[in-house]
């Protein structure tokens, strides 16, 4: 079943948060009632993890969520679980993971055409630069093919250049994690989190060339 909203482009200068943890309506009308306007779920990377998050239990993105989120006038958006750090990326594996993020977006009702994010970051020193951006690459055509905009949020140990950011990987939607994270090369990002007291904010803006985040908004009346 298709979880009801619109996709369209994500207005500049609104307040989210990313969660691990599952969603219900009264958790999304607090946030909503805070001034959070978007939510990023997680899904799997495999099928081992198709219903739980392995790093600590807790459910991951389901129909469920999306309608609490969006019952609650908030926008919405899902984001894969990346591997614990050291891990070594291959074009393989990039298949594999787009594969499956796009098969558990599509479980959880998202429509065609929203975001769906790879979490790069915990990269293994020494890796090959052409393995981070082959996998990369297969990433975004695999979730491409599955019918969603592939974006990539770029946190620590990534050993990728600003300008290999932009120029060679194939995608048009950047998503900043906090702390000391490389800029990306003329495009610039369309989301900035902030982690307060372990709680992920993020805040949207038009990059560089005017593009924007790609989310499912709401049909629903915003919580007051």
């Amino acid at each position: 079943m298709q979880l009801p909203g619109t996709v369209v482009p994500a207005s500049p200068g609104l307040i989210g948060f990313d969660t691990t943890s599952s969603v219900n309506s009264a958790q999304a009308r607090t946030y909503a009632s805070k001034g959070y306007r978007f939510c990023i779920r997680y899904v799997s990377r495999d099928d081992s993890g198709r219903q739980y998050n392995q790093q600590n239990g807790t459910p991951d993105f389901s129909y469920d969520d999306g309608t609490a989120i969006l019952g609650a006038g908030m926008a919405l958006m899902v984001v894969q679980h990346c591997p614990l750090p050291g891990w070594k990326p291959s074009a393989a594996l990039g298949t594999t993971y787009g594969q499956n993020a796009a098969s558990y977006a599509s479980d959880g009702g998202l429509p065609a055409g929203v975001n769906v994010w790879l979490d790069l970051e915990g990269i293994a020193q020494g890796t090959a630069q052409d393995d981070i951006i082959g996998y990369c690459n297969a990433w975004f055509t695999a979730v491409k093919t599955g019918g969603y905009e592939p974006g990539v949020y770029i946190g620590f140990d990534v050993w990728l250049s600003p300008d290999q950011l932009y120029l060679n990987l194939r995608t048009s939607h950047y998503w900043r994690a906090g702390g000391n994270i490389p800029a990306i090369s003329h495009r610039g990002y369309q989301l900035i989190q902030h982690e307060q007291n372990g709680f992920d904010m993020n805040v949207t803006q038009n990059d560089d060339l005017n593009g924007a985040a790609l989310w499912l908004a709401s049909n629903a009346p915003l919580v007051a």
